[in-house]
């Protein structure tokens, strides 16, 4: 046997091998593909149902006229135009609601699909079985607006009122453009390091590319929480504030024992122009944390309401526990703030009701607030509580003014 020969006779089986190798990679590469799109798929399922769901229970839960836009179909201009102002929180870009027969009774005119007639089965089938259906939905072509959301996702949610009554169904189109994307990219970072994982401990990417899948869902979850919070002093803002108000009041047998309290930084302006913005800011801090002190975090919520203005609620508290945090939170707010060498004692104007069962969102609010301006007018750094001897006072003030 020659030279040239058994070089090419050794060769044979480094080539199988490599050539097994190759065929073992492409098998696992084509299965790892297939498990990371049955995954992207799963993810993407997940997103949607979620920020669906979200949109439709604080839809349920803000809006009283829930039952007759869905049983009837009849909204107001303001009504559909609030309902279309909350889709860019959740990437919803349409809605269509359907009554207990599965007919379409409403649906948000944006333009991006034309509407059906009829009964829609679908709809029928998510009122009757109370379970969610999910379609995704990719680049296709449409010959409307939609061209611009390369992945939407159809979600079926029954219709569920706040009080657990199944009236209808509702049909959520929500965009995952965005969060498809960003799971795109991901796998385009990691791509390389798959086929290398393969041949060195199997499947390990694969669980990699998982959990990081399952990192930006629960990324994009905190985004979403994110937007309850101020982000100066980390407390609620003032939309969440505002959606706890309407939910409490949303029942007819609500209203009462809820401790309303109006906080209003005195002279924040001077602390600006004296000390400077960062002052104001870190005051803006210390305030917040200093109230939080005062509630219980279980059960109480506390905001940031305005620029220099906390709203603190206090559900199910009775006069006496009412009382005591009142001189509880005057008491917190002589706690200095020091701001670099700087310490100052806050003075805080504070109004303070507790609801009863005759009362409304309006009506309670407009009762703490007058107990502030009380509070303001009577020298501020100090806490009124509403009477109805207060009502009118602001009228007397700028008659007062006027003559």
């Amino acid at each position: 046997m020659g030279l040239a020969s058994l070089i090419n006779e050794n060769r044979k089986p480094i080539l199988f091998a490599l050539a097994g190798t190759i065929a073992v990679v492409v098998l696992v590469a084509a299965a790892l593909d297939e498990l990371i799109d049955w995954q992207v798929q799963v993810a993407i399922r997940k997103n949607a149902e979620v920020r669906a769901l979200n949109w439709s229970e604080n839809f349920f839960a803000t809006t009283p006229s829930s039952r007759r836009m869905v049983e009837k179909g009849i909204a107001t201009p303001s009504e559909l135009d609030r309902l279309e102002s909350s889709f860019a929180l959740v990437d919803v870009i349409r809605f269509e609601m359907f009554n207990r027969e599965g007919v379409r009774t409403l649906l948000s005119d944006t333009g991006v699909l034309d509407p059906s007639s009829g009964v829609n089965t679908t709809a029928l089938r998510v009122y009757e079985t109370g379970l969610p259906l999910v379609f995704i939905h990719e680049k296709e072509d449409y010959e409307t607006q939609a061209t611009q959301f390369e992945t939407y996702v159809e979600v079926y949610l029954p219709a569920i009122l706040p009080s657990g009554e199944t009236i209808g169904a509702i049909e959520v189109y929500v965009d995952v453009t965005r969060f498809e994307d960003e799971l795109e990219e991901v796998f385009q970072q990691i791509s390389g390091y798959l086929i290398l994982g393969t041949l060195l401990i199997g499947l390990f990417p694969a669980v990699a590319y998982v959990r990081t899948t399952r990192q930006i869902m629960r990324k994009d979850k905190q985004l979403l929480e994110l937007t309850r919070y101020d982000k100066l002093t980390g407390i609620y803002n003032r939309d969440t504030v505002s959606t706890y108000l309407t939910q409490f009041f949303a029942s007819p047998e609500a209203g009462g024992n809820l401790g309303i309290f109006f906080v209003d930084v005195d002279h924040f302006k001077q602390v600006n122009d004296q000390y400077g913005h960062a002052a104001g800011d870190k005051l803006l801090q210390h305030i917040a944390t200093v109230l939080k002190g005062c509630i219980n975090t279980e059960t109480d919520l506390i905001g940031r309401y305005g620029g220099d203005e906390f709203v603190i609620l206090m559900p199910e508290i009775s006069r006496d526990m009412f009382r005591e945090r009142c001189s509880l939170i005057m008491k917190a707010s002589q706690t200095p703030c020091r701001h670099k060498d700087i310490n100052f004692i806050p003075s805080l104007s504070v109004g303070a009701y507790l609801t009863e069962t005759r009362d409304t969102e309006k009506s309670a609010l407009h009762k703490a607030d007058l107990a502030v301006y009380a509070a303001k007018r009577s020298g501020r750094s100090q806490l009124v509580e509403y009477t109805p001897t207060l009502e009118g006072l602001f009228d007397q003030e700028v008659s007062r003014q006027s003559a």
